[in-house]
């Protein structure tokens, strides 16, 4: 959907949005001293004269319309579309477009007043609701701007569409022709990642390839790391109406009731959860979120980016009490301990259980004391953690992007894939691999 002329834009920005008082009070231009200093005066001309009827001033219709002004009271022809949001999120939930005189008037979304709670309605969070506010943005560039200065003055001149596209097409073969297809970058941006993943590239690999791009600012290292882990590409663990069916629900950095606050996403899926699971929920989270408040569960607090400390130290009790699920560790992982080895890393000790028992390369014993310093957790709680997810059939781990969005990132999330491995916790009903 196309936005709105400069022109038509500034004539219409002030138009009421769902006839809200805010929007009321823009419409007839009170500010917020003269509106307050007019409701006082108003109340206390209703307290003098022994009434309970209170008149709002500035509330009331402006002169003009009181008189019948044409332009005030004329009906407007208004059409509406269904659409829906196209921002850089996986809800692409419903939107409701109220145009009028060719321009978005007001948004609104899918609304069922006979909907459960077990309908799933794609309802817009308030970021969709505000696509108006997007389309008819006073420094959105409707039109093509060509360069007329030198490059970073800023200085630009209107130019059309159909110069525009031939500058584009004849720069573009002359490129290829002196530079060659790798020449041509696609980047990775937010908002237009179906542009940038499907049209351009099939439109440029007509002409023989690009220089394309690979991972994301948003699981870089969760993409990078689990090929290593699970020996395929992806970063999905299973869905969250998985976890009812869990005796454990573990979860790591992860809070989808504001990360993805539309009603076709996991906000609608996580609340469901708090609501209809029978299993406990453990958040292990630096903060609490509003994922963890409104349902009674548990949430331990852990020192930011230090994940992978406190899932060591879990592994080690899960190795030491002989919680560790042997037979699928030989059935289905390598590297576990040397039973596992490939035959070119036997005998040096490279093994994780190495690594995690302290007769690995830094000869450090991966203890509940030796983690509670760096995670923030005491050593007894890390125990009673471990012996709650050892005992857990079936056990639900999942993690937000939180842990591995930083430095060693990759670690923290390889860590967190670890506990469902180690307790044979993957590919069963109720189950996940670890990741979001």
């Amino acid at each position: 959907m196309r936005g709105v002329p400069p022109g038509k834009r500034s004539a219409r920005r002030e138009r009421k949005e769902g006839g809200t008082m805010t929007n009321m009070l823009e419409n007839a231009q009170v500010s917020r001293r003269t509106f307050m200093k007019g409701s006082a005066l108003a109340g206390l001309g209703a307290a003098a004269m022994g009434t309970g009827a209170v008149s709002l001033f500035g509330c009331s219709p402006s002169a003009d319309g009181a008189k019948g002004n044409d332009a005030a009271t004329q009906a407007v022809e208004e059409t509406t579309t269904w659409g829906h949001c196209a921002i850089n999120c996986p809800g692409r939930c419903s939107l409701k477009f109220h145009v009028q005189d060719d321009e978005v008037a007001w948004v609104e979304t899918y609304t069922s007043k006979d909907a459960g709670f077990d309908e799933v309605q794609p309802r817009a969070c308030l970021r969709g609701r505000t696509y108006r506010r997007w389309l008819a943005n006073p420094d959105r560039i409707n039109y093509p701007m060509k360069r007329v200065g030198k490059r970073g003055e800023g200085k630009f001149e209107q130019i059309s569409w159909d110069e525009a596209v031939d500058t584009i097409a004849s720069e573009l073969k002359r490129i290829i022709d002196e530079y060659g297809n790798e020449s041509v970058y696609i980047p990775y941006a937010t908002g237009v990642s179906s542009t940038t993943a499907r049209s351009l590239p099939r439109f440029m690999n007509c002409l023989g390839g690009f220089l394309g791009s690979y991972g994301d600012y948003s699981a870089m290292q969760m993409e990078m790391i689990v090929p290593h882990t699970y020996g395929a590409s992806g970063f999905s663990g299973s869905t969250l109406n998985a976890a009812e069916d869990a005796a454990l629900i573990l979860a790591f950095g992860t809070s989808p009731t504001e990360t993805r606050q539309g009603g076709a996403v996991s906000h609608y899926d996580w609340v469901h959860l708090r609501e209809t699971t029978k299993g406990k929920m453990i958040y292990i989270d630096p903060r609490m979120n509003d994922s963890v408040m409104g349902r009674s569960a548990e949430w331990q607090p852990i020192n930011p980016g230090t994940d992978a400390a406190l899932c060591s130290a879990i592994a080690h009790e899960l190795i030491a009490n002989d919680q560790v699920d042997k037979e699928f560790l030989d059935a289905y992982c390598v590297g576990f301990d040397e039973d596992t080895m490939p035959e070119s890393a036997k005998g040096q000790n490279k093994s994780y259980k190495d690594y995690i028992m302290g007769t690995g390369y830094d000869m450090v014993e991966k203890t509940p004391e030796w983690a509670a310093p760096i995670c923030g957790i005491s050593a007894d709680r890390i125990r009673e953690l471990a012996s709650e997810i050892g005992e857990a059939k079936p056990l639900y781990v999942v993690q937000g992007w939180g842990p591995q969005r930083r430095s060693n990132g990759e670690l923290n999330c390889w860590s967190i894939m670890m506990l469902p491995l180690l307790t044979g916790q993957v590919g069963l009903p109720g189950t996940s691999n670890g990741c979001r």
